[in-house]
């Protein structure tokens, strides 16, 4: 049996958990059941039952629907229990594969409250000691008025699936108890400054994200020249950083939308215009701020500022989010055959003109929006979903050079389960899709996660778990996006260490392309206490981490000393300036560093045996030589170094001989000066994008 004497404390925030030192049982601990030889009085909806010596164990072979619950022997009295927490010793069984469960309380007019619980970190078998991520006083959920929650007069406990999943449940349960001595919990699993999965993330990421660097310098005959400065200089990233923008703030010539477009050119490589080219204000019904015109003009503006454009969305398929014309044939459901082809005919002709609009502009198109609640569309059609088969050919058609995405929410904002009946679906959908031929290329993810600010009940899901979920995904080949980042609090500091964590994890996995957040200025903002930017501009602490990862932690800027003609660094995947200088004469080049590496020669306008860097070889130059003769290691080209091997001796004096009398300049006719070699240099990214982020801080 697990019991706070034997088991590590394994603290769980709305189903995120973190490890913690065992504690004794409080003496003021409450214990509802130990499970010793006992079980409960009832199991219903297909769950079942064996007792054990030591702990009872609950399985339903076919989902999490259902449960089990205890008749206390006799009421209890928790009203000086209301800051304290459930505690659950127990352990997964090899058929489990859901992950979260809730214990509910339940008084004697039978109003109740439940609390979850993450069993996700849990290795089978092993016995852990999980603590409900808030107090009594603050259910996770409830049924009836919690208010009217009559804590004096507890009547029964239940231990329940979750209801959202159709994964088998099988789990040991060794004792259910209430203390207000527990620690509190993490707000998500990961949370400690010290959790492992950080080394890992940094171990992935130097591993996905980076690659060496190598520049070899040379002078205008192809000899080494030892002693250069090199700075390297990154100028954007490869991987995405973005935002959803409005449309007319970079479009108008307003000054008031100067800080915007601003902050726009500065931060982001990738945008998603948030409302321009949805359906509605596409056909004109939200007025002339999302006009056709104004949404070309934002793009061009994006454009020209070398920032991809993410094309939201060609169907939302729901009726709220319709165009008029749409609504008012869906009201007269029923649909006839002739009004069945009217809609079809209807979503076609948009996605061929919206897509055609922007043909070859944009990235990536959200062809479709939030299948699994929006599907009006598909319900009034005799073929269903199989029209989303068309819709995306349609797309193609439309835009051959983009990416076509399926886009959907509640996946990862799952409070870390990993096991979701909203992931299975959506893994199924994106799964159908491929197997009848729909030419879809990603999978975009909504991630809109909030916080109670009172009680820190939240739907954060952690880094690892949010790991395999993207594992999971990522078996269907598909590129993934993070396509709608935000976290709606205003605990700032709860809010600005999800952020770090969250993007860490993005950018940690192989298979992730791009992180795009729904908005960042407060007075631009669906969620307003999500935005990076306060109204007044100034940065809050979540706009700081991102500032501090994309910016500073992952942003290569070294200036180094060719010693021996070259400088070798690993640095993150991206487009490049290369500015080398020596002796009077500087060169910049520009280079990109993706999958491969890059190998970099560049040659400056100046010859090896040109010690004193006027421009051409003479006696001078053979006065430095000797002054410095000998020379064993350490030298440079300006002190005599003329073949780049840090020493002086008559190596280089031979070669001053081989020189004496040219000019560089005399050369430049003969021997074309190179602006940069680059050797496996061209591996042209997926998406073939050029993208520009100058570090705005």
């Amino acid at each position: 049996m697990c019991r706070w004497s034997r088991c590590a404390l394994l603290l769980i925030g709305s189903g995120l958990l973190a490890a913690a030192s065992a504690r004794p049982a409080s003496a003021t601990d409450i214990v509802l059941s130990d499970f010793n030889s006992t079980g409960f009085n009832y199991t219903f909806s297909g769950f079942s039952q064996s007792i054990g010596a030591t702990s009872v164990t609950l399985s339903d072979p076919v989902d999490d629907i259902g449960g089990a619950g205890l008749n206390l022997s006799s009421p209890l009295d928790l009203s000086s229990f209301a800051d304290g927490r459930i505690v659950v010793d127990m352990f997964t069984n090899p058929g489990n594969s859901g992950d979260q469960f809730l214990v509910e309380l339940v008084d004697s007019a039978g109003i109740t409250g439940k609390w979850g619980f993450d069993s996700s970190s849990l290795g089978t078998g092993t016995p852990g000691t999980l603590v409900a991520s808030t107090t009594l006083a603050n259910p996770t959920s409830s049924v009836g008025n919690f208010q009217q929650f009559d804590f004096t007069n507890v009547t029964k406990f239940q231990v329940l699936g979750t209801y959202g999943s159709l994964a088998p449940f099988d789990m040991s349960f060794d004792r259910v108890l209430i203390s207000d001595t527990v620690t509190a919990p993490p707000a998500y699993a990961g949370a400690e400054p010290d959790a492992p999965w950080r080394a890992v993330a940094d171990a992935r990421i130097a591993a996905n994200r980076m690659d060496n660097i190598q520049v070899n310098v040379k002078d205008a005959l192809g000899n080494t020249l030892s002693g250069a400065n090199v700075s390297v200089e990154m100028t954007e990233h490869e991987f995405g950083f973005g935002s959803a923008v409005v449309g007319f703030r970079l479009r108008d010539n307003n000054p008031s939308y100067a800080t915007y477009k601003q902050k726009t050119a500065e931060l982001f490589n990738i945008a998603t215009l948030e409302n321009n080219l949805k359906w509605p204000p596409w056909d004109g019904e939200w007025g002339n701020l999302y006009s056709q015109t104004g949404a070309q003009d934002a793009v061009n503006w994006l454009a020209s500022n070398s920032i991809d454009v993410r094309g939201h969305t060609m169907v939302w398929p729901g009726y709220d989010v319709l165009p008029n014309s749409i609504q008012n044939l869906l009201d007269q459901a029923p649909l006839n055959a002739a009004q069945q082809t009217q809609l079809r005919n209807a979503v076609s002709a948009h996605i061929a003109d919206v897509g055609g609009a922007f043909a070859g502009q944009l990235s990536a198109w959200d062809v479709i929006n939030e299948v699994r609640v929006h599907h009006d569309i598909m319900d009034n059609l005799p073929e269903g979903d199989a029209v989303m088969i068309d819709w995306f050919t349609q797309a193609m058609a439309a835009d051959p050079a983009a990416k076509l995405f399926l886009n959907d929410y509640g996946i990862l904002d799952s409070s870390g389960a990993t096991n979701t009946a909203n992931q299975q679906l959506y893994f199924d959908t994106l799964e159908y899709l491929q197997n009848n031929g729909a030419p879809i290329d990603g999978v975009g993810f909504q991630a809109h996660f909030a916080v109670d600010d009172t009680t820190l009940n939240n739907d954060l899901t952690g880094p690892e778990q949010l790991w395999t979920i993207f594992d999971r995904f990522e078996q269907l080949g598909l590129d993934m996006q993070i396509t709608e980042f935000d976290i709606n609090t205003t605990n700032q500091q709860l809010q600005a260490d999800y952020t770090r964590d969250f993007l860490t994890a993005v950018f940690a996995h192989e298979g992730m392309d791009d992180f795009v957040m729904w908005g960042f200025w407060e007075g631009a903002h669906w969620r307003p206490n999500a935005a990076m930017f306060n109204q007044d501009w100034s940065i809050k602490p979540n706009g700081q981490a991102f500032l501090d990862l994309v910016y500073d932690e992952w942003w290569t800027d070294e200036d180094l000393i060719a010693a021996d003609g070259s400088i070798n660094l690993d640095g993150f995947k991206g487009e490049y300036e290369v500015t080398i200088m020596l002796n009077g004469q500087e060169q910049t080049v520009t280079a990109t560093l993706t999958e491969g590496g890059l190998v970099l020669d560049v040659a400056l306008s100046l010859l090896s045996a040109d010690f004193d860097g006027n421009g051409d070889v003479d006696a001078a130059d053979l006065a430095t030589w000797q002054g410095n003769y000998a020379t064993a290691s350490g030298a440079i080209q300006p002190q005599g170094d003329a073949d780049g091997n840090t020493s002086i001796n008559g190596l280089d004096f031979l070669t001053w001989q081989t020189q004496y009398g040219d000019s560089a300049g005399a050369l430049s006719n003969a021997v074309p000066e190179p602006s940069g070699l680059l050797l496996g240099l061209l591996v042209v990214g997926a998406m073939g994008r050029s993208r520009r982020l100058s570090t705005p801080y």
